[in-house]
């Protein structure tokens, strides 16, 4: 993993002298181990390194091929780049080292644009063409590796994260509002918008051209879920056990050590166990423990630990991590509107590996999107059985529901949401999904943003339709566009995101062998049936817990990798949180409605002692005041109002 950062002009670069420097000094944390700087009249390219293949100086970048009429700055692993190098070694290209960066430069000379397709792994690159004077900038299918660009002073500019481009001479921020308006809802920007109206990142599956002859994005994959109602579990099993076995060979590849990420779920247990089988060697594994059980998963990463005998290390959260200054410092590291709050987690976990000389993991992230491992695939059984219900029943329960909530710790809230999803859901299934995905709903926001405010704001269900006919009732059709809709939305936007800004911030690379080509196209053809029973999910996978696991993992229930923040925050956060969010500079302020916030912020200061109930769950509350707070810091950082 590396940090790449430039500028281009077709016909010649705008001055500005400084900015490499200080595009390098801001990515310095994805590659400590080396920078890089190349330019000419037309383009400027700069690079940070993390060393990961090929540790000699031939793998330094900005790297060209052998007449220096082609450069390339790259982020990511190419995991088929030995298979590639052979080939074009065949086809006449001379290669100088060993890094999978090189095999970039020689398959544009041989494919150009095309070469995308024939790429296994995660990456953002950008391809200078002097002879063309043709810019290329690609990423990868799932949206890993991430790469923004801008338009500015004539030119384009792109990097690995938003700080470089705002750091452009007379570059001034201009704030999107509907993109703010739609993370209100979600806790993420869904991409292409990053909350800039003058910064966007590059879709995940896409390339964009620019030369002499103008610009042209393009997405060179599509990701669609496409159901086999023949598919049995047995042959499921088996095609996942191999591929997986296959995906993490390939993942672990590197000149350093590679360690795991074993949270205790069956996705990262099922990773240290294909990589024990693959290498037969012992593996570093990691945990973040939590005091609150309803959200530790220690024990089971234990016993994956002692069943394949890592050197396992569990990681506490001290109170270095919860700190007024260490959380704010993390949410603005951002760049934008964002409010996952594991990335507190992620963050200190990634320190932690960091800290005992690792820079390279292994993790189970993106099982839960192709095999089913969300609440909401077991949910789906359940609303399509409440949309087959008479209206009038349908109103009872939701009437009852929402009576019972402010007397019931969750359970009356849940069942009026639900009748509330199935009933939208029968004419339009973007209002489920994202009514599945958000904490706040667009009357929740309509309460929360003032009209003003949220003037000519459209809904977020833009971002969950598509599909055709809109509404849904077959579960079988429901649980394909949930499956279609996570790789399109969360995943890039939320978790990847997440886990990139967090792990790169410790300058350790992350690596995803769930989210192998061969392995995501194995999930898109799972039917429903063998993803959840109705009431767990990730049957498939599970299954092949049962043949590579202890079974207290294997049937171990779902749990997310959630912090409990309102019992572990110190007291003292609370005031930090009332200043920020009342005081007089409030940048957020004007625009909410002037007791809601006030109110939050009382009950998830009394959650602290205990107090639990009402109208709002548990993590809706501390998501809520996160959602504020991440706007409030960001608003500030960059002198914008909305």
């Amino acid at each position: 993993m590396c940090g790449l950062a430039g500028r281009f002009h077709p016909e010649r670069l705008p001055p500005d002298p400084a900015w490499s420097a200080r595009a390098a000094a801001l990515l310095a944390h994805r590659g400590p181990d080396g920078d890089g700087y190349w330019t000419d009249q037309h383009c400027e390219l700069v690079h940070r390194r993390l060393a990961l293949i090929d540790l000699s100086p031939s793998g330094h970048q900005p790297m060209a091929n052998e007449d220096a009429s082609v450069y390339v700055v790259f982020n990511g692993e190419i995991y088929n780049y030995r298979d590639l190098t052979t080939q074009l070694k065949h086809r006449g290209h001379r290669f100088r080292g060993t890094s999978d960066t090189e095999v970039l430069v020689h398959l544009y000379e041989e494919y150009g644009e095309q070469m995308v397709s024939r790429l296994r792994g995660i990456f953002a690159f950008a391809i200078y063409d002097r002879r063309q004077r043709r810019m290329f900038l690609a990423r990868d299918r799932f949206g890993v590796k991430p790469l923004f660009f801008a338009r500015h002073d004539g030119q384009w500019a792109f990097a690995s994260e938003m700080k470089a481009l705002v750091a452009l001479a007379g570059f001034r921020p201009a704030i999107d509002r509907q993109a703010c308006y739609d993370f209100l809802g979600l806790g993420y920007i869904p991409e292409p918008a990053t909350g800039f109206a003058n910064i966007e990142a590059l879709p995940k599956a896409s390339c964009l051209t620019i030369s002499t002859q103008g610009h042209h994005l393009r997405e060179y994959e599509r990701i669609e879920a496409r159901p086999d109602p023949v598919r049995t579990l047995g042959e499921a099993v088996e095609s996942a056990s191999r591929s997986l076995l296959d995906a993490v060979a390939a993942q672990s590849v590197a000149d350093v050590p590679v360690a795991a990420l074993l949270s205790g779920g069956i996705d990262s247990s099922l990773v240290v166990a294909a990589h024990r089988r693959i290498t037969g060697q012992r593996t570093t594994t990691f945990n973040v423990h939590f005091p609150d059980r309803a959200h530790d998963e220690t024990v089971p990463a234990l016993a994956v630990s002692g069943h394949y005998g890592t050197q396992h290390h569990t990681i506490e959260l001290g109170d270095q991590a919860l700190t007024p200054e260490s959380v704010l410092d993390l949410l603005r590291h951002f760049d934008q509107p964002f409010a996952d709050t594991s990335l507190i987690p992620t963050y200190w976990i990634s320190r932690a590996v960091r800290d005992r000389g690792i820079i390279c993991t292994l993790s189970g992230d993106g099982g839960d999107e192709g095999f089913g491992g969300y609440h909401r695939f077991w949910y789906a059984n359940r609303l399509i059985r409440l949309m087959r219900l008479p209206d009038w029943m349908c109103g009872a329960a939701r009437t009852a529901g929402d009576r019972l909530a402010g007397l019931t710790s969750d359970w009356g809230r849940q069942v009026a949401k639900a009748v509330r999803l199935a009933q939208a859901g029968r004419a339009d299934s973007a209002v489920l999904l994202a009514g599945l995905s958000n904490y706040l709903s667009e009357e929740q926001k309509r309460e929360l943003v003032l009209p003003a405010a949220r003037e000519r704001m459209a809904p977020v269900y833009r971002h969950f339709d598509g599909f055709e006919p809109p509404g849904v009732s077959d579960l079988e059709e429901l649980s394909r566009r949930m499956t279609q809709n996570l790789f399109a939305v969360s995943l890039p936007s939320d978790m990847l995101r997440k886990v990139d800004m967090m792990s790169m911030r410790a300058s350790i690379e992350v690596r995803v062998p769930m989210l192998d080509e061969e392995l995501v196209a194995l999930g898109l053809t799972l039917p429903h049936r063998l993803k959840t029973d109705g009431h767990r999910g990730k049957v498939v996978l599970r299954e092949l817990a049962t043949r590579w696991l202890p079974q207290t993992v294997a049937t171990h229930p779902k749990h997310g990798f959630t912090i409990p923040l309102d019992v572990m925050l110190p007291a003292g956060f609370h005031a930090v949180l009332e200043d920020l969010l009342l005081g007089a500079a409030a940048r957020t302020r004007p625009i909410l409605a002037p007791g809601l916030v006030p109110r939050w912020l009382r009950q998830f200061r009394d959650a602290r002692a205990g107090a639990r109930g009402g109208a709002i769950s548990r993590g809706g509350l501390y998501q809520r005041v996160f959602e504020i707070l991440s706007l409030e810091l960001w608003l500030r950082e960059h002198g914008l109002s909305w």
